[in-house]
């Protein structure tokens, strides 16, 4: 299967994908830095796949706060996920190379799996 980087479908695959893997992952081995690591690469992929759709040319960036910014120019319905995005980003970056401390990655992980869910339907709602 050939994916395209400007078509918003193929990033919700991905995007799902992600979800789906880091669902299982806590399922079967509880809240962990992959976890964490599978859930921002998700919502990231959501928002750039909402981006796409708006004709948003592709940045090849991981900062969720930056990817929120730019879909609160279309909807401001985006706004009350600030604090997942920093969070999330935040997390996302301590786990991500070593030298952060990681006390504190994934301590708040149920919440931001909420807050991930209610996310992604507003994109799908506004995706129609």
């Amino acid at each position: 299967m050939k994916t395209r980087e400007n078509n918003p479908l193929d990033w919700f695959l991905l995007a799902e994908e992600r979800l789906q893997s880091a669902d299982a992952l806590v399922l079967s081995r509880g809240v962990c830095y992959s976890a964490v690591e599978l859930l921002q690469e998700s919502l990231e992929r959501f928002l750039k796949g909402y981006l796409i759709s708006r004709n948003w040319k592709l940045e090849r960036i991981h900062d969720l706060n930056r990817l929120l910014d730019l879909c609160l120019d279309h909807h401001p319905g985006f706004s009350r996920f600030a604090p997942l995005a920093q969070s999330l980003t935040e997390q996302f970056w301590a786990q991500h190379y070593p030298g952060d401390d990681l006390s504190e990655v994934g301590e708040d992980y149920p919440e931001l799996r909420k807050d991930a869910e209610e996310l992604i339907h507003l994109i799908k709602a506004q995706i129609g």
